[in-house]
């Protein structure tokens, strides 16, 4: 049912806040599995199993489920090669090509070293590149042997983890250009992914470039990836523009992506984001706000990471599955559900409008994003509070908003973070044209979306 209203008309109320949303519940998102999804903006971190920090055979059947259809890993040259001259193949079988079955295309990160080669670099976070040319040869040669036995699966490359911690431009470019071409000699189209920078760090890419341009083989690069983990998920996306435009004053073939960002579950002196009173509610805000504002960027994004990885020292409770200390699954924490929910909304029917035309009436930043079904037109839009970190308390404040160009039949509204979807009353929301007015609509920190029903699989 429509409710007529004056063009352009804008409604103003006074800010409420609340905890009873007062909607009707007409279910919640019906998750999607990843062999049903072609593609979209996310892939999901499997990272540390070259390090058997996690046991793909313990949380594989959450994989696929989960709705993501893309997995980054990492490779493992010291995990394959124990032996000069000899590769065990079959943990890494197990997981590509168990993956591809599931409909989860990996992307695999080429790393780290290998201590049986002097100077082979080392094997865990932070370590040196492989220098020698004895270990260089034999990196190209595990390179070439990998893409040549996971080709077919596999088309995308990243070269090295976070090599910008220790390691100097001008090493890391050397090993760039080797392994590019490694690749390229076995599969012509494979894409190479760069850098994976431990934040945005324009200077140190510069200087990896540079011997690209100098010698024309800028052409090996496709991909610059960079790691960010800030306390408000909101609060560097726009860095990304500054880094994207850096990177295309090379060339602006090179695409960019955030490779990897994750939250803890609970208080933790934990790598990256730690001493902070995270909980399982404040993990699931942030990793969904985190992927979420890339979406709205049209920058891929990865989280980091599927299940809590256990350290030499430490459990790192940055997973969307909780893990015992064997390594096997307790739990799926809330943050699963929710990212479950949000896959199985946002794939690539849907494209991101430009500078889609609002009003609302909230004194308070607000991240707002609109999007279209490539088919029908019908559209979704994403909505949260981005000026803090996420808060453990849920209470929400009543937003009037106006979208000018908008397009809806029968919209609902859906809380991600509880995959909740609602009815909208007819009497909050109203159009004439391709005006359309919301009103008494609840917003917090934790992303919200109102879309046409047509647009979202419901369960009872």
């Amino acid at each position: 049912m429509f409710k007529w209203t004056m063009l352009f008309t804008f409604l103003f109320c006074t800010q409420a806040i609340t905890q009873d949303i007062g909607f009707e519940k007409i279910g919640q998102v019906r998750p999607r599995h990843a062999r049903d999804i072609r593609s979209s903006n996310w892939s999901i971190g499997a990272e540390t199993m070259d390090r058997d920090f996690t046991v793909y055979q313990n949380w594989k059947e959450y994989l696929g489920p989960l709705g993501i259809p893309k997995a980054r890993i990492q490779a493992g040259w010291a995990k394959t090669e124990k032996e000069q001259g000899t590769y065990n193949w079959a943990w890494l079988d197990e997981i590509v090509f168990d993956m591809a079955e599931q409909g989860v295309e990996p992307w695999m990160c080429l790393s780290y070293g290998n201590e049986i080669y002097s100077e082979g670099g080392g094997v865990h976070l932070g370590a040196l590149i492989p220098e020698s040319e004895e270990a260089l040869i034999a990196w190209e040669r595990w390179v070439k042997a990998m893409v040549a036995r996971y080709g077919h699966i596999i088309e995308e490359w990243e070269v090295w983890n976070e090599p910008n911690n220790k390691n100097s431009a001008e090493v890391y470019s050397t090993l760039l250009m080797r392994t590019a071409k490694a690749v390229r000699s076995i599969q012509p189209n494979g894409k190479i992914l760069a850098m994976a920078l431990v934040g945005f760090k324009r200077d140190w890419a510069g200087k990896v470039l540079e011997p690209f341009v100098k010698q024309d083989q800028l052409h090996l690069i496709d991909v610059v990836t960079f790691h960010s983990y800030p306390k408000n998920p909101d609060g560097r996306a726009d860095l990304v523009f500054g880094l994207r435009e850096f990177i295309h004053s090379y060339s602006p073939r090179i695409k960019v992506r955030m490779g990897e960002a994750g939250c803890p579950s609970a208080y933790r002196e934990t790598r990256s984001l730690n001493s902070l009173p995270w909980t399982e509610t404040t993990q699931t805000k942030w990793a969904l706000r985190n992927l979420l504002v890339y979406l709205g960027r049209d920058i891929p994004a990865s989280y980091f990471s599927i299940i809590d990885m256990k350290y030499p020292d430490e459990m790192n409770i940055k997973g969307l599955i909780k893990a015992n200390d064997d390594k096997t699954v307790d739990y799926l924490k809330p943050s699963y559900y929710a990212i479950q929910a949000m896959a199985s909304i946002f794939d690539d029917r849907l494209e991101r409008i430009s500078n889609y035309s609002y009003k609302e009436d909230v004194n308070r930043s607000l991240a707002f994003f609109g999007y279209k079904n490539k088919s029908s037109d019908r559209q979704v839009l994403t909505l949260w509070f981005d000026d803090d970190i996420p808060k453990d308390n849920n209470q929400k404040t009543l937003m009037n908003f106006t979208c000018y160009e908008g397009n809806f039949e029968d919209p609902v509204y859906i809380d991600l973070r509880e995959t909740k979807v609602y009815e909208i009353p007819d009497d909050k929301w109203s159009v004439h044209g391709s005006v359309y007015e919301f009103k008494d609509i609840p917003v917090y920190d934790s992303p919200v979306i109102v879309a046409d029903k047509s647009l979202i699989m419901i369960k009872q």
